[in-house]
């Protein structure tokens, strides 16, 4: 009996919460949204008290909490105005740089031969050593003209390069020569019996580099160098310490392949196409089918 007269007090004194909340909500004194309602009066106790605690929260900081919301709306929206959009009907003439040499007209050639010299002919290199042999005259002497300029642009920087290493053989010198050299060594400018000089340079200075720095990729480096010059016995001592080292590594591997090939030894072709396959090391798309151009060609024997 008492248990319900305490319940029917709760329930009267929560009533007359809701009436007094209601009438504050009517009156605009309490800034609560209709909806609310519903949670005052089915929540006791814990409804009341959370919509007067969310009205202060919003008497507090609504109004700093709005215009900051508003402003990182404007702001974001202007943001995502300014960003350009290109439009598709400009990008419908594009085609492959390669193919633009190959297959489009003359005119189109030429004006793609202009774009490339007057904006970093350096970048297309390759496509401009191509672009040499092109059937177009035009051409063919416009790219033979950049390839020269770049070559002799690489020939000066190397010979600064060389003297500055020369005068002071600090491991800065050291490293920047080196690396331009690689570089210059891979863009296929040096040709003939320069390029050979150039490759017999490369190998010395790389092995200066290993007496100094252990590095997994110079010591990679300098074993190709050394097999890229003939030196087959010197790269195959530095390909053995590897294996040892490294057995996971795929790019030595390529190169125990790469020597047993300019051996011309199929056993050790063969070995080595077995200890690849043993060891499960991880090989790249190029690797993986020069792996199998090799493979095919023992199994044919």
């Amino acid at each position: 009996m008492i248990s319900l007269v305490v319940a029917a007090v709760l329930l009267l004194i929560h009533s007359l919460v809701c009436l007094v909340l209601w009438t504050l909500m009517k009156l605009g004194l309490l800034p609560v949204r209709g909806h609310m309602l519903a949670v005052i009066v089915l929540v006791p106790l814990w409804g009341p008290l959370l919509v007067v605690l969310l009205s202060a929260r919003s008497a507090v900081f609504g109004e700093g909490l709005k215009e900051s919301a508003l402003e990182s709306l404007r702001f974001n929206d202007d943001l995502h105005r300014s960003i350009l959009v290109h439009e598709r009907d400009a990008d419908a003439g594009v085609v492959p740089l390669e193919e633009a040499l190959i297959v489009n007209d003359p005119a189109e050639r030429r004006r793609l031969m202009l774009s490339m010299l007057t904006e970093e002919p350096d970048a297309y290199l390759a496509q401009l050593q191509a672009a040499k042999l092109n059937d177009d005259v035009e051409v063919a002497h416009y790219a033979a003209t950049a390839v020269a300029q770049i070559s002799k642009e690489s020939d000066l920087k190397l010979q600064q390069l060389e003297r500055a290493f020369k005068t002071d053989p600090s491991a800065q010198n050291l490293n920047e020569y080196c690396d331009f050299l690689g570089e210059y060594l891979g863009s296929g400018l040096a040709e003939g019996r320069v390029a050979q000089i150039q490759r017999q340079q490369y190998a010395r200075l790389l092995a200066r580099r290993c007496e100094r720095e252990d590095a997994l990729e110079l010591r990679i480096r300098y074993a190709t160098a050394l097999a890229d010059v003939g030196q087959i016995d010197e790269a195959q001592a530095v390909i053995d310490q590897l294996v040892l080292d490294v057995p996971e590594e795929q790019e030595v591997w390529m190169l125990c392949l790469r020597l047993a090939v300019m051996r011309r030894d199929g056993d050790e072709v063969h070995r080595v196409i077995d200890a690849i396959d043993k060891q499960h090391v991880y090989l790249s798309a190029a690797n993986r089918e020069e792996l199998a151009f090799w493979r095919n060609g023992e199994e044919a024997r």
